[in-house]
């Protein structure tokens, strides 16, 4: 018996494996394997005029390769702008950073040429999109910090809610906020697809088994990765950007008075999910993380306790 599930437990692996493999090399989605890469190199450049010691010249290798993806990556209809102008924007803090310490090379002239062909030909915007920020340490407050543990301490997983309507303008807000997580590379390979109750019906069994409280949600957020921004190299970045993601949501839905609870589904690709997708038109490229059932918070409410094991049970330290 065991080598039985040891096996299927290896077979759903490979299976995934094969899945992850053809919707990386499947060419529907190469526009966005391609915005995926332009933003990985953009965040390269920017990490490397954030170091101490910047080595000056720095890139030519990544920034001729992006080059050659922006001019492939405008030729898909619907393409967005946004890359490109982060990568031009990000290419404008390089240039004005060896000008200010008076060095050139031929890669600067290099990517001097680079950047005027691109600022021309898709993007004339100066409004900053890319490069690096100067910020200064700021020292929290005492009710600050008092602030952000109480948002930490209120946050639990919600099970009552009031029944009213979410606020489409504050779960916008949070989310946007959530939207400043870190995320590899700057890749931000998280995706959000609101189903509102209104659409219920068309969830085909798919919430079985979360108990019934999933009928006072309000909304249901489905957290998706894109498959498509992470290499072959990454098999489950995915996952882990998508997750911090979500639980930066959850923080952010908290302070908007928006009680959720995570929704735990089948991060592997099933039958079920697959009729979800397409009844909602989600793109192929994007695998299923995890949900969140989210509604207003009563003016009292029960939640689990919940108790946290205790510190050392969870830290250790390597010196």
């Amino acid at each position: 018996m065991k080598l039985f599930e040891k096996c299927k437990y290896i077979g759903a692996f490979i299976k995934h494996g094969i899945y992850f493999f053809d919707k990386q090399n499947n060419p529907c989605f190469e526009k966005d394997r391609i915005m995926g890469e332009i933003l990985r190199n953009t965040h390269s450049i920017e990490k490397g005029l954030s170091l101490e010691n910047i080595r000056n010249g720095f890139g030519m290798q990544k920034i001729a390769e992006a080059r050659n993806l922006i001019n492939r990556y405008m030729m898909f209809e619907n393409a967005s702008i946004i890359p490109v102008k982060m990568f031009v924007s990000a290419l404008n803090a390089y240039l004005n950073y060896h000008q200010t310490i008076g060095y050139e090379d031929d890669n600067v002239k290099n990517v001097r040429a680079i950047y005027d062909e691109l600022s021309s030909k898709y993007t004339k915007s100066e409004e900053d999109y890319g490069g690096v920020l100067q910020l200064r340490k700021k020292e929290i407050t005492q009710e600050g910090l008092e602030t952000i543990k109480e948002l930490f301490y209120e946050r639990h997983s919600m099970r009552e809610f009031d029944g009213s309507a979410v606020d489409m303008h504050y779960l916008k807000e949070a989310i946007e906020l959530a939207m400043h997580c870190p995320s590899a590379c700057n890749r931000q390979g998280y995706r959000v697809h609101i189903v509102h109750k209104s659409a219920f019906d068309k969830l085909n069994h798919w919430m079985d088994g979360i108990g019934g409280f999933a009928n006072d949600i309000d909304k249901l957020l489905i957290i998706t990765a894109n498959l498509s921004v992470y290499r072959l190299s990454e098999p489950y970045q995915h996952v882990v950007t998508s997750t911090v993601f979500a639980s930066y949501l959850s923080l952010a839905l908290q302070a908007y008075n928006i009680g959720c609870c995570f929704v735990q589904r089948n991060v592997t690709p099933n039958i079920k999910w697959s009729v979800i997708s397409k009844q909602f038109n989600i793109p192929g490229n994007e695998e299923v993380v995890c949900c969140l059932g989210i509604g207003n918070l009563k003016k009292e409410y029960k939640v689990p306790r919940s108790y946290r094991l205790p510190y050392e049970t969870i830290v250790s330290e390597i010196k």
